[in-house]
């Protein structure tokens, strides 16, 4: 099916104003390095999920240049009706979300309404880049599919916040914030645990088991309330000399492995590269079977360097979506790409 029908982008990164009409489930988009096709796919992915596939993005680094707000609107084919989507935010990150005429005050309630899965570059960062990257990973995908979860997790977040400033504004308070973080980590762990492992299992069977690929996810911590708390009790007196909390699952370290060699530290850069689009697939695989929402696979000129039973892999996992997005820097003439609708950018 063809999920998204139109995209307008208004003042976002290098776009001043565009808008793009889509018929296909497939769409080809072509044109040299800076013509904005990475750009056109970050817009579809904001549109889904309010956050940039590119990592932390501020709201003022989405905006054109020398502009103080972006919005963007797409209309989504509903089968027997049509819907339009439209955010439109400042530098600062002041958001306004609507569907349809109405005005939507809850993020939760706008991400509702189509998924994607975005395959790109960066996304070796997930294994070659910092514990940060890891966890962003994990909280994005799980986030998606586990309200509870996004829940429990901006609960915590909210609560780390607190306590962490009340260690430099009133020390003495600290400790009223710790219940919350305490509430919230069992389900938290839990969660994190279950998806490292659906992840691994879909790496393997993806790749025949080829690599003995594993997630090690152990918490130093213990995440049961009451001795969540205790263990709190402990680190106090070292946390009040650095200032912030030093336990939890903002600090949660997600190990990949080959064959029992951890992959950030031993792997080759072809090893990294692999395992990172098998992961992404395999994500892809997770969000497809557990969504019920419509899925569209925005996919960032990534196939360019797998071999020919890679490419056939990840185009045969992909051709699962209900909508895909491909980018390169000149048209191609992939069997898979036949009949796609082919958008020329400049």
């Amino acid at each position: 099916m063809t999920v998204l029908l139109e995209i307008e982008l208004d003042r976002f990164r290098n776009y001043s104003r565009r808008r793009f009409d889509f018929s296909s489930e497939n769409v080809l988009l072509f044109g040299p390095n800076g013509s904005g096709k990475t750009n056109l796919l970050e817009a579809v992915s904001y549109l889904s999920v309010l956050r940039s596939f590119r990592g932390r993005v501020a709201s003022r680094e989405l905006c054109a240049f020398d502009e103080s707000a972006f919005s963007l609107s797409a209309v989504l084919d509903r089968g027997r009706f049509r819907e339009r989507l439209r955010i439109a935010e400042t530098r600062s990150g002041k958001r306004e979300l609507a569907i349809g005429d109405a005005k939507i005050a809850r993020s939760s309630e706008f991400i509702r309404e189509f998924r994607t899965v975005a395959f790109v570059p960066e996304d070796r960062a997930v294994i070659a880049g910092s514990s940060g990257c890891r966890r962003r990973f994990f909280d994005m995908l799980i986030s998606t599919l586990d309200p509870a979860y996004l829940t429990a997790l901006m609960r915590f977040n909210r609560a780390l916040a607190q306590r962490n400033r009340a260690f430099k504004t009133d020390p003495r308070s600290v400790r009223l914030f710790e219940p919350e973080l305490a509430e919230q980590i069992g389900l938290i762990c839990a969660r994190r645990a279950e998806f490292a492992g659906k992840i691994a299992g879909g790496f393997n069977r993806l790749s025949g088991g080829r690599y003995d690929f594993a997630i090690s996810y152990a918490p130093d911590y213990p995440a049961e309330t009451a001795a969540f708390l205790a263990h709190l009790e402990k680190l106090r007196p070292r946390e009040k000399e650095r200032f912030c909390t030093l336990a939890g699952p903002h600090r949660d370290e997600f190990v990949f492995t080959f064959g029992g060699r951890e992959l950030r530290i031993f792997g080759s850069t072809g090893q990294v590269s692999l395992a990172a689009l098998l992961i992404k697939m395999a994500e892809f695989e997770l969000v497809r079977s557990m969504a019920a929402l419509p899925v569209v696979a925005l996919i960032d000129d990534v196939t360019g360097d797998l071999d020919q039973v890679n490419r056939a892999l990840f185009l045969d996992v992909v051709g699962t979506a209900d909508q895909r997005f491909f980018t390169f820097s000149r048209e191609e003439t992939l069997p898979a790409l036949d009949g796609a609708q082919r958008i020329g950018l400049a």
